[in-house]
């Protein structure tokens, strides 16, 4: 049996072939097709070469070393005894005790034999093998990536080939063994060594259980060039549907790329039928690009960049069967285009955004009352000085075409034009700025705009602002703060014509919003803490606003306070207080602990329905957790936890273990999981429940196995 370590022969060879050349007292014979013998003793005979002891036999290809070697330079025969290590190029080496090859046509046998392919740690075990040119025929073979020595895992097989020149492993009656326990049995298995990008299946996905049944998906992958990529997706769940969905993907230069998407799925009727779906086939497109260089590559001292995302789908549905975990959230599917180019201080973009309403097109079955943002044009000018260094300008236009084929429609002109002055005072302790800002907007109507066809609005209003940043240091502390007061004071305020459309009939958000500035007061002030070390110990921030012309004089007032215990832990709050309500209307705690072997964060959260940010108007509250530790070596363990208060619930919670070793790794997470999903049929409430199982083989890859049950919650 042959024993040795993966890197076995790297330094060796080198002090070895150092110390043989060195040697004053070595024969040498320097036969024909360039390769030459070192021994300590070498004898001829003919055309045949005898080599004995420490020999070093070297070509363009191959560079060898034996206890004794024959080799014919005539017919390029060569036998090897003993000790045998053979470097091929910089990637391949093996080690045995018998062999047989020519040089001239690179075939012969190796009994037993060890191969190493560098690249991957791939290493190969057996009996006898057969060498060929681009191919190593193996019998009675062990292949492994671990520790020759007790490896965590192996296969075993009967008979297998090694394709040099396209690095794929292709093994007949593969046993895999987890240690020395046999696990699965194959009648057949290939894999490749190679991490480059390469045609092949792609690891799938399992999954079992709920009203879906067996799921399962083998993606197939084909990458025929560099610079593009094709991959399927066929899946089947046993209980639903079958369905397919292909990506294809590109570079068409060093700064750009891009991906199409497209599936579809078909249910059964049964299927559909008991989930009320508006349809029982799914269909989809997804066009992406990003460009981050388009005329700029043309024209110099210019920046520009190009960005779609185009989205089409007959039904909302079919985002749910793209995999085992897609769902969607939301019953706006959005397209988007922007193109924009910049030179020195001159900004100008192009923007475009569709929207499919697929909830209306489910009920209505169009898609013509949706309003459509087709284009919109944007131009800056970035701040510059105007007439003084301390003076400053900037403008800003964008013209948007709302447009729809059922319901109002809109063009709207919008024009900001703020003037600063920056100056500071008290020997630069206090710094002040006062702005004029000037907004106006023209808006037409149209698309059988009767209670008036156009509207007019403009608005300037003044601000000023002072602060001051301050620091000083104390025999055990370090301290900094910022002080802070902007004042804002509307001026001119004029509107004309028509401003009471809406969006649709039944809705009371406007078409196009006006923008208000209220006069109002705010106050900032933050403050650092710091130890002579340089930590930070404690940071605070206070905001409050105070508004003249409402009922309620003062905005909620925002505090948040951290307080680092240690470099690892830092506790922390956040709180906002109604005056109006005369209560907390946000208020979140947190606490992070993080070192080398631990990591934990636990958050509690409450948002108020009075609360100014809070667009779902109504309260919530929840607490998430989360910890980690590498305490074990090679062992991850981890949990968290996701629990809303209000309801009452979880809205998920996991645990699991991640054990990684240098040759493969295993995760086995449980998963509890309530999600929102949007249907044709409207909205649910999915559970998604059980174990999922992903294990890696390097270099071989990855599998997911998933062991769920599905519950749906109709009509959130």
């Amino acid at each position: 049996m042959i024993k040795l370590q993966i890197r076995w022969w790297s330094m060796r060879i080198k002090f070895l072939i150092l110390f043989m050349l060195c040697l004053g007292n070595l024969y040498a014979q320097e036969p024909a097709q360039d390769v030459e013998v070192l021994a300590q003793n070498v004898t001829k005979n003919g055309t045949l070469v005898h080599a004995v002891g420490n020999v070093v036999l070297y070509s363009p290809k191959y560079l060898i070393t034996a206890d004794e070697a024959y080799y014919d330079y005539e017919s390029g025969d060569l036998e090897l005894f003993g000790n045998i290590t053979m470097l091929e190029g910089l990637e391949y080496a093996s080690r045995s005790g018998h062999s047989k090859l020519n040089l001239n046509t690179d075939k012969g046998i190796a009994n037993p034999l060890f191969f190493f392919d560098e690249g991957s740690n791939v290493w190969i075990k057996c009996e006898n093998a057969i060498l060929n040119p681009d191919t190593y025929i193996t019998e009675k073979s062990i292949v492994s990536s671990c520790n020759t020595q007790d490896p965590d895992w192996k296969i075993s097989f009967t008979s297998g080939e090694f394709n040099k020149e396209s690095k794929w492993l292709h093994i007949y009656n593969p046993v895999f063994y987890a240690s020395d326990v046999p696990v699965l049995y194959l009648p057949y298995f290939a894999f490749s060594t190679d991490t480059k990008r390469r045609t092949g299946l792609l690891p799938p996905e399992i999954g079992v259980g709920g009203s879906e049944g067996f799921y399962y998906m083998q993606p197939i992958y084909f990458a025929p060039e560099d610079n593009w990529d094709l991959e399927f997706r066929p899946q089947m769940r046993t209980e639903r549907g079958e369905g397919i969905h292909a990506t294809y993907r590109f570079v068409d230069s060093p700064y750009s790329s891009g991906e199409i998407t497209t599936g579809y799925f078909k249910e059964h009727s049964k299927y559909a039928k008991e989930e009320k779906l508006s349809n029982d086939a799914h269909y989809g497109l997804r066009v992406a690009y990003d460009r981050s260089a388009l005329l700029s590559t043309k024209y110099s001292g210019i920046e520009d960049g190009l960005w779609i995302d185009v989205n089409y789908l007959n039904d909302i549905d079919y985002y749910n069967t793209l995999d085992s975990d897609s769902s969607a959230s939301t019953k706006l599917v959005t397209s988007r285009m922007n193109y924009y180019i910049k030179k020195d201080e001159d900004y100008f973009g192009i923007y475009a955004k569709n929207y499919i309403d697929t909830y209306a097109k489910a009920v209505k079955g169009t898609n013509d009352g949706t309003l459509q943002e087709l284009p919109t044009l944007h131009y800056h000018h970035f701040s510059n000085p105007f007439l003084l260094d301390n003076l400053f300008y900037s403008v800003d236009y964008k013209a948007k075409n709302y447009t729809r084929q059922e319901g109002i429609t809109a063009f709207q002109n919008e024009v900001r034009t703020p003037v600063s002055l920056y100056f500071s005072v008290l020997e630069d302790y206090l710094h002040v700025n006062i702005s004029e800002n000037v907004y106006m907007t023209q808006v037409s109507y149209g698309n059988d705009s009767d209670n008036g066809s156009s509207g007019q609005y403009f608005n300037n209003y003044h601000t000023i602002s002072a602060y001051t940043d301050l620091s000083r240091g104390f025999d055990d502390f370090f301290h900094t703060m910022h002080i802070g007061v902007e004042h804002t004071v509307p001026s001119y305020d004029k509107k004309n014509g028509t401003w009471d459309y809406t969006v649709d009939p039944t809705s009371d958000n406007p078409l196009i919003p006006l923008e208000f500035e209220e006069k109002n007061t705010a106050f900032k002030f933050r403050q650092f803490f710091y130890d002579m070390e340089g930590e930070k110990k404690l940071s605070h921030a206070i905001k409050q606003a105070y508004y003249y012309d409402r009922e309620d004089k003062y905005g909620d007032i925002e505090n948040d306070i951290k307080y680092y215990l240690s470099d690892r832990f830092y506790i922390g709050n956040t709180i906002n207080y109604s005056h109006t309500f005369h209560h907390l209307s946000r208020n979140q705690i947190s606490l992070n602990y993080k070192d080398a072997l631990y990591a934990s964060t636990m958050r509690y959260t409450y948002v108020d329905k009075s609360y100014e940010k809070n667009s779902e108007d109504k309260d919530y509250s929840y607490v998430t957790f989360s910890a980690e530790t590498h305490y074990f070596e090679n062992v991850d363990l981890f949990a968290t936890i996701n629990y809303d208060i209000e309801e009452d619930i979880f809205k998920s919670w996991s645990f699991g273990i991640k054990k990684m070793k240098k040759c493969w790794d295993y995760s086995l997470v449980y998963r509890d999981v309530t999600n929102p999903k949007q249907t044709s049929s409207g909205a649910d409430s999915t559970n998604k429940k059980g174990l999922m199982l992903m294990f890696t083989l390097y270099p071989m890859g990855s599998m997911n196995y998933e062991f769920f049950k599905q519950e749906s919650e109709q009509k959130l």
